[in-house]
Formats: structure tokens, sequence, C-alpha cells
């Protein structure tokens, strides 16, 4: 499902998370690291998942370089995005949209 938002004075089109996206994200987020008991734990990277969840959820937006042209949705566009409170409004936005809880925004 689509879902057209503006943000910062700029128009961004996101949609809503499928298994697979997730899943994805998860797995690009997280690292197994052994615990004294010699079990595998996962140590999961919140800002890794949110950029994971960025990228997969936004579809379309209206942010151009010098040139005029709009920039591809990609993770090292949005990691160069100024202010960075833009993507932090963007991040919000999409957690607030796909369900991710209160107390995983907190920790992310």
């Amino acid at each position: 499902m689509r879902h057209e938002t503006e943000i910062m004075g700029h128009r961004l089109v996101f949609r809503t998370w499928n298994y697979g996206m997730k899943q994805e994200a998860l797995r690009k987020a997280t690292k197994w690291a052994r615990a004294a008991s010699g079990a595998l734990e996962p140590d999961v990277d919140p800002w890794t998942l949110n950029d994971m969840m960025l990228v997969q959820t936004l579809v379309e937006w209206d942010l151009e370089d010098e040139k005029g042209e709009t920039l591809p949705i990609s993770l090292e566009t949005i990691r160069g995005i100024e202010p960075p409170e833009l993507v932090e409004a963007m991040i919000g936005y999409t957690q607030q949209l796909n369900g991710v809880t209160v107390e995983e925004r907190k920790k992310s």
C-alpha cells in the first residue's frame, strides 16, 4: 500500500513493508556473536535496520541534485542527505507506518 506525505517541505511516497523486505533488512542488520555460554546470540544494529527499512519502503521523492535531477533512492544517497533531521523524520514516519513499536523506536 502506498502512502504519500510531506516532510520538511519534501514530497515523499512510502510503501508498507512486506515479510520478505523485513527479513532481508533484519539479515543485513544482524551479526551473530557467541555468548559466554557458547550459544550464538543475535546482535541487531538498529541504525542499519532503520537505513534498510527506509531504502526498502521509500518509493518516490522530490529530492534533487545540483543539476535539478531527481536523486536515486539508495543507501548511499540517504546517508548523504542534509540536514540529517530530514532522514530522521523519514525514518520516524516509516517506523510508524510499518508498526515499529515505541519501545523499538527508543532503541534506534
